[in-house]
Parts: structure tokens; sequence; C-alpha cells
């Protein structure tokens, strides 16, 4: 799904590639889809292992669902969607994580989905530190893993930056908005000319400084990538891993598999399992 921006971009560059001439500037919100996603408010409903959730996030409501793990002994993982994702489109998503072991707590984004409020790459990351404070707080007993794929990466290791966590888990991570833009405005059909003079925004530059974030996390942390990845080249994952401050850190390359299949994959599901049963202490 294409932005307002991305738009304006290939009409202005058919037409007297003035984008380019101008030198277009990207924020971070470039990534957000138009339409945003939305689901009906009926469909946020509990059904068999599977709980509603709200959270007050500055006066805006946030809605999730918290799915029982398979091991009552694993740590509730904190999962953060791809751009585009929400809740009613991903359950079986959520529930095959589930499957590995640990309880699963899933919120849609600000404006996305059930979720009220206005989409922002800013104020998602700040929704995700109250996210985990308030998972966290429910049982102080419990680890806390936050887990993001994707987009999702940017709100998993800012939180991770922010909290002290039980473990930090990254399907598909990018290092920085430099490294990935370019990508990114190629894969929604900017031509070359007019990709090599955007410019990137002070927010665009802070809110997805991936390697950074990890860099001031402690955490364990795995990272999951699809070696057949044409959306975030392996890489990039590559470069977020070697950034990680973390003493006890895995990379899990999945051989053929591309960009949507870091989570699902077997291998990334196993690998899964096998990390959130590591934290767990005697």
């Amino acid at each position: 799904m294409r932005t307002p921006l991305l738009t304006l971009l290939l009409v202005l560059a058919a037409t007297s590639g003035a984008a380019a001439q101008a030198g277009p500037v990207f924020h971070a919100d470039i990534v957000i889809p138009d339409p945003v996603p939305t689901a009906p408010l009926a469909e946020w409903t509990n059904a068999a292992g599977r709980a509603t959730m709200t959270l007050d996030a500055g006066g805006v409501t946030l809605r999730g669902w918290k799915y029982a793990g398979s091991n009552l002994h694993d740590p509730t993982v904190v999962f953060f969607n791809g751009n585009g994702m929400t809740l009613d489109r991903s359950d079986a998503l959520y529930r095959a994580l589930a499957a590995q072991g640990p309880t699963v707590v899933v919120f849609d984004y600000r404006g996305y989905g059930f979720s009220a409020g206005t989409p922002g790459v800013a104020a998602f990351q700040n929704d995700a530190v109250r996210i985990i404070d308030a998972v966290a707080g429910q049982s102080k007993s419990t680890p806390v893993v936050a887990y993001g794929f994707s987009l999702g990466t940017a709100m998993a290791t800012y939180a991770a930056a922010q909290r002290p966590l039980a473990g930090l888990i990254l399907a598909a991570p990018f290092p920085s908005a430099r490294d990935e833009f370019p990508v990114f405005a190629r894969l929604n059909g900017v031509p070359p000319q007019v990709a090599a003079a955007i410019t990137l925004a002070p927010d665009a530059i802070e809110a997805f400084d991936e390697a950074g974030f990890v860099a001031r996390s402690h955490a364990p942390l795995l990272v999951l990538h699809g070696a057949a990845d044409e959306d975030v080249p392996i890489a990039l994952g590559r470069a977020v891993f070697a950034a990680g401050a973390a003493q006890e850190k895995r990379f899990v390359e999945l051989p053929g598999m591309h960009h949507n299949d870091a989570v699902t994959a077997p291998a990334a599901l196993e690998a899964l399992r096998s990390f959130t049963a590591s934290l767990v202490r005697p």
C-alpha cells in the first residue's frame, strides 16, 4: 500500500522530475499505509485461548488480545506487528506463537485495527513502552520478552532501550532509516533519480535507529531473518545483530525464506520455542 507522499513523488517524477530537483524529505510516518487498516470493533472478542485487553495510552484506547501459552513456565512475549498487520487478520499467527510455549500479548497500533487514535511511529514507540510496563506490572514474577517483526522491530528495540527485558526477538530488522528507506522507496516504485535525492528528516533517523537501540539493551537477543528477504535484505539484519550489546545472542538465517516468512517459518517457530525456554531459570 502506497502512502500519499510516495504517490506524489511518483506523479512528480512522471511529469516534470520536480521531485528529484526538490529533494523530497522522508519523515518517519511515510511508512504508514493509506488507508490505515482498521477493523470492526464488534470483532474484538474473547475466544478459546484468547482474551481481550485494553490500555489507556494518554487518553487513547489501545485494544489487544492475550493468548494463553502452552507452557505456564515460559515468559510472556509482547509481539509488535509488521506494517499493515492488524489483530483481526493475524489471529492464526499469534496462536502459532503461543503454541511454542509463551503467553502472547499483542495490541493493534493506535489508529490501526481495533485501536483508537491517530497513527504515528513516534506514538507507536511510546505506546510500546506503555504496553511493556502494563504487562510487566500484571505479574512481576513473569519475565517479559519484546518481539518485533519488520516495522515492529522499531517498537521492540525502542522499548528494549527504555526498559530492562528478559529477552528481545527481532524478525527482519534493519539498523537505520538510511539503510532501509532506499529499499522501501524502490519497492514502492520511486524512480532511482528521485530516490537518490531523498533527504531523511530527523524524526525518521531518530525513530529507526535500531542499531543504536540494541546497543543500549543487554537483554538476550534472537534475530530471525529470511535469506531471500527482498523487503529488508538479510545484511541489514546481520548489522542489527552485530550492534547488539547482549552477551547472549543468536542469529538464525532462514534459507530460502522471504520477508513474511521470518515469523512463520518452522525454523523461526522452533527458534522462538528454544529461546523462550532458555529464559526460564530453575
